[in-house]
This record gives structure tokens, sequence and C-alpha cells, in this order.
């Protein structure tokens, strides 16, 4: 299967401290994150210019098997709408846009993306909902992943912390649909390492993903 450099980066979905898909970070940070799954993979490098803003270029590469491949390269801003912050948790709201080049079979045009993050975490439970959707000429794609997850014991930051998930998700489009099943995820420091296993009509398929601030 033929894939953009951008799309075969092994699953990253970036963080600091907290399992928030924290697209925006300090000022002056880089991100990296991806998601490497059976049908859908994407990669979004990327660097924080304020506490809310951040600027990036990702790839988007959907594979169903069943009708023609979706690929797509495009520059990224993310905003953060709105941050809570109490003593014991953080909840996040975070949108994306993009502009860019994309593929359906053997046409090309201008493409877009557009993203919503919205998640609430402590350090022993973290729920999340994304919406990922591309649009490209003559086709779109639409990805909805609700994760929820659990520390079973604290861990301080310098530690390797565990961290087991449930994701249920639903791609649209011909070939796919409605998969999920558990994950594991192991966070050190800035760095965020995920082994999913994802169960659909269509079998059962291993997902990895690592997740980078540097």
């Amino acid at each position: 299967m033929t894939k953009s450099f951008l799309s075969i980066l092994i699953g990253v979905f970036i963080t600091s401290i907290s399992l928030t898909a924290q697209m925006i970070s300090a000022p002056g940070i880089n991100f990296l994150k991806a998601e490497y799954g059976h049908t859908f993979s994407y990669t979004e490098i990327g660097r924080s210019f304020t506490g809310f803003r951040s600027v990036g270029f990702g790839g988007y590469y959907f594979n169903t098997g069943e009708g023609k491949s979706i690929q797509v390269e495009a520059a990224i801003v993310n905003q953060l709408l709105k941050r809570w912050n109490t003593e014991d948790s953080q909840a996040n709201i975070i949108v994306g846009a993009g502009i860019g080049r994309g593929r359906t079979g053997n046409r090309e045009g201008w493409a877009g993306t557009a993203s919503l993050i919205a998640d609430w975490e402590t350090r022993r439970w973290h729920i999340m909902l994304q919406e990922q959707a591309v649009f490209v000429p003559s086709a779109s794609r639409l990805v909805s992943t609700f994760m929820g997850g659990w520390a079973p014991w604290l861990a301080e930051y310098d530690e390797w912390a565990p961290w087991i998930y449930y994701t249920v998700q639903h791609e649209n489009g011909d070939g796919v649909g409605l998969a999920h099943g558990p994950s594991l995820i192991l966070m050190h420091e800035d760095l965020l390492l995920e082994l999913r296993v994802m169960i659909s009509d269509h079998g059962t398929h291993a997902e990895a993903g690592v997740r980078l601030l540097f």
C-alpha cells in the first residue's frame, strides 16, 4: 500500500504532562501527533506560538479496500477555544482547520480539513471526543472518536505511567463504519506510546501510536 511520507509515520497524539491532545502548549514548544490505523492514518507536526494557538502541517490517508483512497496534505491552524482548570482536573475545547492539496483516485485539487477536540481529565480518569473531517475533490470523510481511560495507579512525571482505554470510532464511507476496542497507553515525561486493538465487521486490527513534545 503506497502512502505519503507523512502518512506512514506511526501514530502520535501529542501530550505534555496530561493526556489531552495538546496541539497547543507553552509558546515555543514543538509537537508531533499522529495515528496509524487499519483504514485511517494521519500525522501532524507543528509549533505553539502562543498559549492558545499553534500552526503546523498535516497529512491524512484513508484506504478502506473498497472504493478510492483519499490522501491530503495541508497547512493547519489549531485554536484553543476554552480551558477550565480546577485543583484536580482540566477540560479543553480545541478546534482546527487546514487547507492544502488532496487526491481521490486519479483526481487532484484543493483540499480542506476541520477538527474538534473536547476532553476532561484528572490524574486517574480521562474522556475525550474527537471529530476529524477532510474534504477533497468529489469526496469527504468524517472520523468520530470517543475514548475513555483510567490509570491503575498514580505515577510521577518522570516515571512510566500506564493508562487503560476503551475507544469507539466511526468513519463514514464505503467499506468502513463502527469500530471499537481496548488500548494500553504508556506515558513518560513528554513521550506517550499507544497500542490499540480495534474490532469491526472487517475483523480485528492492531493500531499503534506515539505522542511527543520537543
